[in-house]
Order: C-alpha cells, then sequence, then structure tokens
C-alpha cells in the first residue's frame, strides 16, 4: 500500500506497519491515525452497535477511532505513536465480536451459565 494523502514530503525515519495483514509504510512520530489516513485507510472501527466509523476529532476525545493495536482492542489511533513491525486490525471490536460469538453459539444450542 501507498502513501497518498500526504500533503507534504515524509520527512523521518520510515518504516512498515501491517494494517488487516497489508503492509503499510509510516513514519516515525506520527500517531497510528495519521498514518492510516496517509494511505488512505478511512473506515477505522466498528462502534458496539456494528457500525462502521472514521476520525472524527482526531485528538482522544470522541473515540471514533478506536481499533485493535498489537493485540489489544479499543486503542485509539489518534493517541498511539506508531512503532515499527506494530500489527493494527480496523474495523474490530470485542464487544460486537463477542455478542457474535454469542449469538452462533446460542443458535447452536450452547449455553452458558
Amino acid at each position: 500500500m501507498k502513501r497518498s494523502q500526504d500533503i507534504t514530503d515524509a520527512v523521518g525515519q520510515i518504516f512498515s506497519i501491517r494494517v488487516n495483514g497489508e503492509t503499510v509504510p509510516a513514519i516515525a512520530g506520527e500517531s497510528v491515525l495519521s498514518t492510516l489516513l496517509a494511505s488512505n485507510i478511512r473506515a477505522l472501527s466498528k462502534n458496539d452497535y456494528g457500525r462502521l466509523a472514521s476520525a472524527y476529532c482526531g485528538m482522544g476525545v470522541c473515540h471514533c477511532c478506536t481499533l485493535e493495536i498489537n493485540g489489544r482492542h479499543k486503542q485509539r489511533a489518534c493517541q498511539v505513536a506508531v512503532q515499527p513491525d506494530m500489527d493494527v486490525r480496523t474495523e474490530a471490536n470485542i464487544v460486537v465480536e463477542s455478542k457474535d460469538l454469542e449469538s452462533s453459539t446460542v443458535e447452536q444450542g450452547e449455553t452458558h451459565v
């Protein structure tokens, strides 16, 4: 994937992160959100009702840019500095995934106590 949305030339150490299994270039010192937006990745997360969301405020107040970073759910992309070899998963939400797991388990006749 290529950075196509930078408004100035990239300055600084450039390295790669993985986003949904694809390699994405990142620049040291920027947030995960900046990296994603520079690569034109806009659909970031699912809210707790399963609807797609994207960044709104970009400064940690709205929690609209939460995603999975290095296996940790609900991390704010605008507040986390990008690191080499970081693993990011967009459109992930542990609440929605838990509901999906529960409904499929109930459909199969299993119950939880």
